[in-house]
């Protein structure tokens, strides 16, 4: 006797176990007409199933396994099926795997449907039971998609919850499910936002320490950074709900305030902007300190057994030996921070400087007025261009997977143009927050300073700073960057006299100073004017007194 496969698959968990369709029904039906055939007999490991699978997807295990089986084995001679909706509801998808089986001389039999057969009017029958499950299968989703809208139109997200609530049955009604607050973990989301909210978290740093408290995956680790980031933008938690670019206030409890999901978004577009690279322990003075003894780079690393962390000369391999002594990291980054105790601006500059981002914030705005006009246009023709996919899947001009593919690829659209939106708004209320951090920079900048994240430390030193010399712990030389020499240069820029009576650390103004690369086995670099300019400023602090009476004009 030949040989015969038998297929099966359910659309869902629940129809596995029960139904007219359950596996076990379809296992039992195929075996009976395998035995009253007397053609065919069940081959070994010759049952194929798919529980849980659509029959709109063609990557579903069971069914690529038993077209594998019947590529390998050329004993097999039929594979057995209940119908053909079980095989495939697209008639494009149905006919590829009947032409696969057909190549290799194996016939497609469905228990419930012995008129098709490989005769012409077979092929014809089979073509329209195909294409009838198609459209079976087109009125299904259209119909489970009109069921979530309506949920979501109802006031209940209509998918998978977000963190910190769970679904749960309606007590009025219960066919419905409704949305309830997790109180385990809804505290746990609160302090997110609380934390972050404040600006002095990145958002590895709240998700860590929010593991500690217990906040984590249901496998019990932590949550990925991207996920975390979800949280903290999902507007669901203020009782917005968005959905395949709808808009609808939820019924579920919000918890947080509106106002509070906006802070968090102007605090995450803000650390965005001065991102830089996450490492596990994060030294800011990284590349800017240079040993003031043999001109190599200082690196910086932590030490576990006493838990503290040391910059230190990273000069190793060579015939000279640096002893330079190890620095504490929090010693070394308070040393540079009260630099900035000693910088002022003139009025003048401040006032000057003010005028300009005002200027410049007013031009901002009109282009991104701009920008979101363009987009609102953009989104509206992608969501005609969805509605008319539709009514071309309704007319059946276009296969249900091919909807699928141009509703996916609107939908990623649509999402993206409101994203982009929404980073607009966010940029115009960033100008507000930019003139605010300027102001407050050039007023006390020390201040400003110490308030700040890591990644806009890093912004404000390198804008401010080139290079540290360091010897026996301590700065001993700064060199400004060009543009803070230029503004010294200018007089803009003003240093405390309390400075002038300490002169330490020494800061060099001179605009011509370069430092000489370190070579290998040679003394340290020196500081040198290029010969074909002439200083015109000493490299030590000028005594210029300005109208400002505890300050110097450098």
């Amino acid at each position: 006797m030949e040989h015969a496969l038998i297929y099966c698959r359910v659309s869902t968990e629940e129809q596995a176990e029960d139904g007219h369709h359950s596996l076990a029904t379809q296992l039992k039906l195929c075996k009976r007409a395998i035995e009253e055939s007397n053609k065919f007999k069940l081959a070994s490991d010759g049952v194929f199933e798919d529980p849980g699978r659509s029959a709109t997807n063609m990557n579903r295990p069971g069914l690529q396994d038993m077209l594998l089986r019947v590529q390998d084995d050329k004993a097999i001679r039929a594979v057995f099926i209940q119908d053909t909706d079980r095989l495939a509801r697209n008639a494009l998808d149905h006919m590829q795997i009947k032409a696969i089986l057909k190549k290799h001389n194996v016939e497609l039999i469905s228990v419930s449907q012995p008129g098709i057969s490989d005769s012409p009017e077979g092929n014809f029958m089979d073509l329209v039971i195909a294409g009838v499950n198609q459209l079976q299968s087109q009125i299904t989703s259209r119909k489970t998609l009109k069921s979530l809208e309506q949920k979501f139109w109802d006031g209940w997200w209509p998918t998978g919850v977000a963190v910190g609530y769970l679904n749960a049955g309606d007590p009025s009604d219960e066919k419905k499910r409704i949305i309830i607050v997790d109180e385990e973990r809804a505290p746990l989301v609160q302090e997110a936002f609380n934390m972050y909210v404040t600006g002095d978290y990145s958002v590895y740093e709240v998700r860590d320490a929010l593991y500690k408290k217990g906040f984590r995956t249901h496998a019990g680790k932590r949550l990925a950074h991207s996920k975390m980031i979800e949280v903290l933008k999902n507007p669901f938690y203020y009782g917005e709900m968005r959905w395949r670019g709808l808009v609808h206030t939820g019924k579920h409890k919000p918890l947080i305030d509106k106002e509070t999901w906006e802070r968090v978004q102007l605090v995450m577009a803000e650390h965005n902007r001065y991102a830089c690279r996450r490492q596990k322990f994060n030294f800011i003075l990284r590349g800017l300190t240079f040993c003031a003894n043999c001109g190599q780079r200082y690196t910086a690393e932590h030490h576990p057994k006493k838990n503290k962390s040391y910059y230190h000369c990273n000069r190793s391999g060579d015939q000279i030996k640096c002893r330079d002594k190890y620095v504490e990291v929090w010693d070394l980054e308070q040393q540079i921070a009260s630099l900035f105790k000693f910088i002022e601006f003139t009025p003048s500059f401040t006032e000057r400087l003010v005028a300009k981002i005002e200027k410049i914030y007013g031009s901002r705005k009109e282009t991104i007025n701009k920008e979101k006009r363009a987009l609102h246009t953009q989104k509206m023709l992608a969501e005609k261009k969805r509605d008319v996919a539709e009514e071309k899947l309704f007319a059946g001009l276009i296969t249900d997977d091919d909807f699928t593919r141009v509703k996916v690829k609107i939908k990623e659209q649509i999402e993206a143009l409101q994203d982009e939106i929404y980073a607009q708004d966010k940029k115009l209320n960033l100008r507000v927050d930019e003139l605010q951090d300027v102001l407050l920079f050039v007023r006390n900048a020390y201040e400003a300073y110490t308030k700040a994240p890591d990644e806009m430390k890093r912004l404000f030193l390198g804008l401010y700073w080139d290079r540290f010399e360091v010897t026996d712990k301590k700065v001993v030389t700064v060199l400004p960057t060009p543009i803070i020499r230029g503004l010294m240069q200018a007089e803009d820029m003003v240093f405390t006299k309390k400075y002038q009576e300490i002169r330490e650390p020494k800061i060099i103004t001179d605009m011509t100073v370069e430092f000489t690369p370190v070579v290998a086995g040679k003394s340290k670099p020196k500081m040198i004017a290029p010969k074909t300019q002439k200083s015109r400023r000493n490299a030590e602090i000028p005594v210029m007194v300005s109208n400002q009476p505890d300050s110097v004009i450098l």
